[in-house]
């Protein structure tokens, strides 16, 4: 519905009768102020796509006929994109009442022309044509973008530059078959750039509130998403440990700030969360998933890892075990975080113990481990259903949905028992979804 077409029905009631002054007056401020951000937004993201052809056009406008020129000529050439550029981001901070639509799209238009700049002289002059310097001095550059003016829509080409730092070599075999891979070895420089950000993400969140706005909501999806991307190739060791803590990070750090936005789409961290709950326990109910991965983080493969691997091995277990026994606190303490959420290091630690008996016992109950985990992603999707009732979410009801009947259905072609009695498991689930459905039914009945 247009938003002029809503205000005159607001008024409308409110001449009837049917809605206080008062109660009038705040819906039609909320929704000018819905409207204003929405309109900034939409200017922001014109500047920014304005920033990325201007640059990528300035570059080809120098670059006509550049051989031809003296190469003195060319080294004062090279220079013109970067102070182009310096003079609008002048003109952005100092002139126009630091506009966010100036600011966000002058600093693109800057960092892109930095690196043009330094593409230039570098090619000028012939230099050493090693990339990964270039990219070390062009994010060096950029880093003071993000605090001098706080600009942050540069982080999203920021963030794709620092995986220039954990880009594995590939090793091809016959009739180019990728055989291996080694990992890039200057993966260290991916952790300070990223931790680089961090303090400009926390500058960004109103951590007076747990409502945050449009770009607070941005850099959360670009953390969350780009660090779990990164964690396969800038964790050496405890892999398994790092990835349930992170994910237990994210669910702690969005419910703190970001647990009374509406949508889940400006839930950043717990909508991940709750992502990778879907496909990563389910993925352990696979024996030859969960044994793959036990193995690669298990106890015989100290024997060949260096004192790197056991340095991220370590720091991996002691955060899981302070991410855990903080969020158990805050529960206690009457936080709303999901108990099956929190609790999920519990179960991995449980699945690993029963692999580590096996291996070193040889007394195989990995099967009590599996059907465990089946029973607590089944109670965490019918929880999610319940809890999604009770607080008309739609789409959490459908989460919950989906998680048993995904469980489920991969579970009627891989359970291994006779089909009578996977016949009465399957009846007895089914039942137990009718009698949900006539509880709840019997509920808005009596409420009616």
């Amino acid at each position: 519905m247009n938003t002029n077409v809503l205000l005159n029905k607001l008024d409308a009631l409110e001449l009837k009768g049917i809605l206080p002054k008062v109660a009038n007056e705040k819906i039609q401020e909320f929704l000018e102020y819905s409207t204003k951000s929405i309109g900034r937004l939409f200017l922001i993201v014109c500047g920014i796509f304005g920033a990325t052809f201007c640059s990528a056009g300035i570059f080809a406008l120098i670059s006509h006929n550049w051989d031809d020129f003296h190469q003195h000529v060319r080294g004062v050439l090279s220079f013109i994109p970067a102070l182009v550029a310096l003079y609008f981001y002048y003109i952005a901070v100092f002139k126009h009442g630091k506009s966010t639509v100036w600011i966000e799209a002058s600093s693109l238009f800057l960092m892109l022309m930095i690196g043009a700049t330094m593409a230039l002289v570098t090619q000028t002059y012939q230099m050493n044509g090693d990339f990964n310097k270039f990219v070390i001095v062009w994010l060096c550059l950029t880093i003071p973008l993000f605090y001098i003016a706080r600009a942050s829509g540069i982080a999203i080409f920021y963030l794709i530059l620092t995986f220039k730092f954990l880009t594995p070599t590939i090793l091809w075999g016959f009739l180019f078959i990728p055989s291996g891979y080694h990992l890039n070895d200057q993966y260290y420089l991916f952790w300070l750039f990223f931790i680089a950000l961090l303090p400009h993400f926390y500058m960004v969140l109103n951590r007076q509130s747990r409502k945050q706005g449009f770009r607070a909501i941005y850099l959360g999806w670009l953390i969350a998403i780009f660090f779990c991307l990164a964690l396969p190739f800038s964790i050496k060791g405890g892999f398994l440990w790092w990835g349930i803590a992170v994910l237990l990070i994210y669910y702690v750090f969005g419910k703190k700030y970001f647990g009374e936005n509406i949508s889940h789409l400006g839930r950043p961290f717990q909508t991940f969360t709750l992502l990778m709950m879907f496909l990563v326990p389910i993925s352990f109910t696979d024996d030859i998933v969960s044994n793959l991965i036990f193995r690669y983080e298990g106890i015989q493969q100290f024997d060949v890892w260096t004192a790197e691997n056991f340095l991220f091995y370590i720091v991996g277990i002691l955060l899981l075990v302070g991410i855990t026994i903080y969020a158990v606190l805050e529960r206690q303490k009457g936080a709303e975080l999901n108990r099956y959420v929190i609790y999920i290091p519990f179960v991995f630690v449980f699945l690993y113990l029963l692999y580590c008996l096996k291996d070193f016992a040889n007394f195989d109950i990995q099967w009590l481990g599996t059907l465990f985990l089946n029973f607590y992603i089944l109670g965490f999707g019918i929880n999610a259903l319940i809890q999604g009732n009770k607080s008309m979410n739609v789409l959490y009801m459908f989460y919950g949905l989906l998680l048993v009947a995904y469980l489920l259905w991969v579970r009627y072609f891989d359970l291994d028992i006779s089909f009578w009695l996977k016949g009465l498991l399957f009846i007895g689930v089914g039942g137990l979804f009718f009698l949900i459905n006539f509880i709840a039914s019997e509920d808005i009945e009596q409420q009616k």
